[in-house]
C-alpha cells in the first residue's frame, strides 16, 4: 500500500525578508548606502523655527501621553536630532585639536596603506596586507586613546541623548501636523 512519491524539490528560494528599525539601518550601512541614507534623512529636516519654538514646550499631562509624544517627536524631528548630534561632534573636534590631528593621521595612514602595494619589513619578516592593517589599526587606536577619543565619544553621546530626550519629552506633539498613518500613534482612551 505504500507508494513511492517523488517530489521535485530543486530550485531556488529567493525570499527577501523585510527588516525593520535598527536592522534595516544596519542592512543599508553594510550595503554601502550609509551616506545616501544620511543624506535622505537630512533632506527631511524640519524648519529650525518649528524645532525651537518655545511656545510649544509643555509638561505632558500623563505618562501615556509622554510616551506617545516622545515617539512622535523622535520620528518627526529625526533629521534635526541628527543635525544636533553632528553639531556636537563638530564642536568636540574643534575644541579638541589633538583628536582632530589623530583622526586626520589615521585617515591618511589608511589611505596610504590602501593606495597600492606596500611592503613592510619588521625584524627581517615581511608583513602581509592583513598584518599591515592590524598594525595600522593598533596605531590608530593608540593615537585616539592618547587624544582622548573615548571621553569625547561619551560626552557627545551623553549630550545628544540628553538634548533629544528633553526636547522629545517636552515639545508638544499636538501642534505637529497629523501623521500619514492614523494607526501609527493611536490615541489611548479609557472606557
Amino acid at each position: 500500500m505504500s507508494e513511492n512519491v517523488n517530489i521535485d524539490l530543486s530550485g531556488e528560494i529567493n525570499a527577501t525578508v523585510e527588516k525593520k528599525g535598527f536592522q534595516k539601518l544596519l542592512q543599508h550601512v553594510r550595503s554601502g548606502a550609509g551616506p545616501a541614507l544620511v543624506m535622505g534623512v537630512l533632506a527631511s529636516r524640519r524648519p529650525w523655527t518649528q524645532f525651537v519654538a518655545t511656545d510649544n514646550f509643555k509638561v505632558p499631562p500623563s505618562i501615556p501621553r509622554l510616551s506617545r509624544r516622545f515617539y512622535r517627536n523622535v520620528e518627526y524631528f529625526q533629521a534635526n536630532y541628527l543635525m544636533v548630534f553632528l553639531g556636537l561632534f563638530a564642536y568636540c573636534l574643534i575644541t579638541t585639536p589633538l583628536l582632530l590631528i589623530a583622526m586626520a593621521a589615521s585617515f591618511f595612514g589608511y589611505r596610504k596603506l590602501s593606495s597600492g602595494p606596500n611592503t613592510w619589513k619588521i625584524g627581517g619578516w615581511e608583513l602581509s596586507k592583513t598584518q599591515q592593517y592590524a598594525v595600522a589599526a593598533a596605531g590608530s587606536m593608540a593615537l585616539c586613546w592618547i587624544a582622548g577619543a573615548g571621553a569625547v565619544l561619551f560626552w557627545v553621546l551623553g549630550a545628544t541623548v540628553t538634548v533629544v530626550a528633553l526636547h522629545a519629552s517636552f515639545f508638544d506633539a499636538e501642534v505637529l501636523p497629523a501623521p500619514d498613518d492614523p494607526e501609527q500613534f493611536p490615541m489611548i482612551e479609557q472606557v
